[in-house]
């Protein structure tokens, strides 16, 4: 792969994974108050999009060309030595309020360059790439730097328990993954139990890309529905049919404002376009405008709703639990 080609690839890359989400430290491990990693570190065999990959040992200097997987590998005690923050690439440089501080030890990707010489300047023993079309030739490459993990599914966001459920044996930390992905499910069991009203109640969420582009999300399937499916509720049939065998997010047309028709919807919009959608013709007439059951969040939180990780959940529910309430006791 020519390295214009590479830049191409990566920046196309970057492009649907802001999309899809609204649509260095020398040093990997910390976080691990034993200091140490558990388990023999034998030979681990991942299944993944691309076919198999074989880690020996305990991966010390791991690359995540994602923020998915980064966080996934900071929830376990692993700091990657670098990663492309495709967080503050769809928000305009603001950083993400649920890294923790290890995460400014990590080398920041240029998306602008050549990805795969940054990769291999940093000398990794395992590199995690993210589930946005990764093609083979590419996946080649950077197999060649080191152990490769592709996409853990066809969904263009990957769930993210099974990510931290991965790296935990990766990591030889299978005990710790299961707590993480524990503490998270337990808070949105929490949240169903106290709110049963909220079964079989539908909900969107939608972000303004442009003002000729409004991304709804119509895959129950996808890493990003998972959060609102765990409480009981459904996407609207008409868009998950209109969406096919093709799943993902749908680009609809702001004229269709009126066909964002749920109990809950999750709204957010590219940055200063926050006024053009709720100023969108038929936006004040959507049910969940009238009755309560809106949650406009900024392009933080919708990134991380839109790219949910154990990190990030937490503080998305935070902002989204008002409004899960309010629907919960609509009749």
């Amino acid at each position: 792969m020519s390295r214009d080609r590479g830049r191409g690839f990566f920046r196309r890359l970057a492009l649907a994974a802001i999309a899809a989400s609204m649509a260095v430290g020398l040093v990997a491990c910390s976080g691990d108050s034993s200091g140490e990693q558990s388990g023999s570190g034998d030979a681990v065999t991942i299944d993944h999009a691309q076919g198999q990959t074989t880690i020996e040992g305990v991966p010390e200097r791991v690359v995540a060309l994602g923020s998915q997987w980064a966080d996934a590998s900071q929830a376990l005690g692993v700091t990657p030595v670098g990663y492309l923050d495709l967080v503050s690439m769809s928000t305009g440089g603001r950083a993400a309020p649920w890294d923790p501080p290890e995460m400014s030890q990590a080398a920041k990707i240029d998306p602008q360059g050549d990805i795969v010489e940054q990769v291999a300047e940093l000398n990794p023993d395992l590199i995690l790439a993210p589930g946005f079309g990764a093609d083979k030739t590419t996946f080649d490459k950077l197999s060649a730097l080191a152990p490769t993990i592709a996409n853990l599914s066809t969904a263009q966001i990957e769930k993210w328990q099974d990510q931290v459920s991965t790296l935990g044996k990766i990591y030889h930390k299978p005990d710790e993954a299961t707590q993480v992905i524990n503490e998270i499910e337990g808070r949105i069991t929490g949240i169903r139990d106290a709110n049963p009203g909220l079964a079989g109640k539908t909900f969107l969420t939608a972000y303004l890309a442009s003002p000729t582009q409004l991304m709804v999300l119509a895959d129950p399937n996808d890493g990003s529905s998972a959060l609102f499916t765990e409480l009981g509720m459904v996407l609207p049939q008409q868009l998950v049919d209109e969406a096919g065998s093709m799943g993902g997010r749908i680009a609809l047309s702001p004229e269709r404002v009126a066909d964002l028709d749920a109990d809950l919807l999750v709204a957010t919009a590219a940055p200063g376009m926050e006024q053009a959608f709720t100023s969108l013709p038929g936006y004040a007439d959507l049910p969940a405008v009238r009755n309560g059951g809106l949650a406009f969040i900024d392009i933080v939180t919708g990134t991380g709703m839109n790219m949910p990780t154990p990190l990030s959940l937490p503080y998305v529910l935070d902002q989204l639990e008002p409004t899960l309430v309010k629907v919960g006791r609509q009749p």
